[in-house]
């Protein structure tokens, strides 16, 4: 079973992972379940849509008290991943023939089989994924301190096998989320991925996924490299060589302004030519799903405004206003009595 969670006008990105997903699933019986969490109003969807997979709308998981609570607080993607641990046990819930579960972000794509995924959960509680696997030796920006900030595992692909232990832990990490899923390094806060960083040392056969093909990245692309063969793509990094592409999360890559690096200088996209080509081919994939003309409507939940990614002049200026402001704060200032 495949969970994604998205706004109304981020659907034409959930319906194409769920194409994705179904392309690359070997399934004995009926098609591969994709759920799509809608953390959003569907009375808000275009007329006649029909979604060629089922919608778990946010108001079905939440109470009317919290779904109110928490879209006051939260900015749409704050209230998303406030609401993804309950999205996921409810998905459990409903669905008690699936035993294994992988969430992903409407951003990411498959790109091959996914019977080395489903084989990793036989013995594992749940699997994340590293944002980095090695020192970047550098000075450029994102570096190992800001990693700190958003968290070592990236909350954008997760998998779940169901047990008692999977159930533990969605109740702590709904737990924390509820009232701290705001980003806001200087509290030691950032949506729901921060808090697994505790997760491989609090549960119990929670595996961290090191290979090269997995979760293929802006952030992790300077570490490892993509080379087409025989239309296959391979993945060589510091965990591993030549590894298949599973599969590519597209966030920052298709629209330069999502997620948290929109300043990186670390990566150069022109010495990463199998990315333009993969790009190229995910936008085709949106354009069968654009037609809905549904990216002007906003979201229903998560009243808080999202922070605005600024560029040229205003960034420069922002930059040099913190910088002076940091100043400041450390100037000695001698009490005169």
């Amino acid at each position: 079973m495949l969970l994604t969670i998205c706004t109304i006008r981020q659907l034409p990105q959930a319906l194409a992972l769920g194409d994705s997903f179904s392309h690359h699933t070997t399934r004995a019986i009926d098609k591969p379940l994709v759920l799509i969490g809608l953390a959003d109003d569907p009375a808000h969807l275009p007329a006649g849509f029909v979604s060629p997979y089922p919608l778990l709308p946010v108001r079905e998981v939440l109470t009317p008290t919290a779904l109110q609570s928490l879209s006051a607080k939260y900015t749409p993607t704050e209230f998303a991943a406030a609401c993804k641990p309950l999205f996921i046990a409810e998905a459990f819930r409903r669905f008690p023939q699936e035993d294994k579960l992988l969430y992903a972000d409407p951003s990411i794509q498959f790109l091959a089989p996914l019977s080395s995924i489903w084989e990793q959960l036989v013995t594992s509680t749940a699997l994340i994924t590293p944002f980095i696997t090695k020192s970047p030796g550098d000075s450029c920006w994102p570096d190992e301190m800001f990693f700190q900030n958003v968290g070592l595992y990236s909350a954008d692909f997760l998998a779940f096998r169901r047990s008692a232990e999977t159930d533990r832990l969605l109740a702590w990490w709904d737990d924390r989320v509820r009232e701290r899923a705001f980003i806001d390094f200087c509290a030691g806060l950032c949506l729901d991925q921060l808090w697994l960083m505790h997760v491989p040392v609090f549960f119990r056969d929670v595996h961290v996924i090191r290979n090269p093909g997995w979760h293929v990245a802006l952030w992790n692309l300077p570490e490892r490299t993509i080379q087409q063969a025989d239309s296959i793509w391979k993945v060589s990094g510091p965990a591993g060589s030549h590894q298949p592409l599973q599969f590519i999360n597209f966030k920052g890559l298709e629209n330069p302004d999502e997620g948290f690096f929109p300043y990186q200088n670390r990566l150069q996209l022109t010495q990463q030519p199998a990315i333009d080509s993969l790009v190229t081919s995910y936008r085709q994939q949106l354009k069968a799903h654009q037609a809905l003309a549904i990216d002007t409507i906003k979201p229903a939940y998560g009243n808080q405004p999202e922070p605005v990614v600024l560029r040229g002049w205003r960034h420069t200026a922002r930059e040099s206003l913190q910088r002076l402001t940091r100043f400041i704060d450390r100037v000695h200032i001698p009490v005169i009595n």
